[in-house]
């Protein structure tokens, strides 16, 4: 396929430089194809069109899995054409299949990738932020990645109803993304613990979960489960579902379910 200034063949040895780490400044968006392969001749050409028109918004990596079959089982790929969409050194989103052209315009906004490569910099301070993508929203209301970046901004400044509200009216591309899942599942725990005692042990964990001590709060939720052991639908069990669910770290998770299980089973 060649290299281009917004298009570039990846290796094995390359793929940490030229992805993961590139990723940091530039979304990376990472073709897995293969010469046989009827769709991803046809995905390809897209891609590549679209990656000259955003013009530095994000790279192409091409990624031959015939020739690069160390990296297709690292990524799990199982079929082609796969994309892949690493941003801040991860893979952060894909799909499957030759989408058609409208679709990977919907991915790429969903995922906060525009053209011209300017990276959009939101304030730090919630009330800011709110009206930067007021503004934002106003200039381009078609943009679905800033209706959720507002209901984000609308729970962290503490806004709870509102950010209910703009969460639930989201549209449906990005209704089921991770971050408005986490969202609702913080505002569900929020709503459950906050007619208890502060002495309560399960809002005293949950809280801590909510105000950043996640070791913590996991811990003591986790103690209470085992009170609570063949308790059905227990609400320390329903308080750590919701904790896990607003959760985004893997690992942590994996390992509280775990812990889950071997007090449950």
């Amino acid at each position: 396929m060649g290299t281009s200034q917004h298009v570039t063949d990846v290796t094995t040895a390359g793929f940490t430089a030229e992805v993961v780490d590139r990723s940091h400044q530039t979304p990376v968006l990472v073709d897995f194809w293969a010469t046989w392969c009827g769709p991803c001749r046809a995905l390809g050409p897209v891609l590549e069109r679209l990656a000259a028109e955003y013009d530095g918004g994000f790279v192409l990596a091409k990624v031959d899995t015939d020739r690069e079959q160390a990296l297709a089982m690292q990524f799990q790929i199982r079929s082609i054409p796969t994309v892949m969409l690493f941003a801040g050194g991860k893979a952060v989103a894909g799909f499957p299949g030759a989408l058609p052209e409208g679709q990977i315009r919907r991915f790429l906004a969903q995922h906060g990738v525009h053209k011209g490569g300017a990276a959009e910099q939101w304030a730090d301070e919630p009330i800011e932020r709110i009206a930067q993508l007021r503004a934002a929203i106003a200039a381009d209301a078609t943009r679905s990645d800033l209706h959720l970046e507002l209901a984000l901004a609308q729970l962290a400044a503490g806004d709870i109803e509102v950010a209910r509200a703009s969460l639930e009216a989201l549209p449906s591309e990005v209704y089921g993304d991770p971050k408005a899942v986490r969202a609702r599942a913080e505002l569900s725990l929020r709503h459950r613990i906050a007619s208890l005692d502060t002495t309560d042990p399960l809002r005293q964990g949950a809280e801590a979960v909510l105000n950043g001590r996640v070791a913590e709060g996991l811990d003591l939720l986790i103690e209470l489960l085992r009170e609570q052991r063949g308790v059905d639908d227990s609400p320390a069990k329903i308080a750590l579902v919701e904790a896990l669910q607003g959760l985004d770290d893997e690992a942590l998770v994996r390992d509280t379910r775990r812990r889950m299980a071997a007090v449950l089973f």
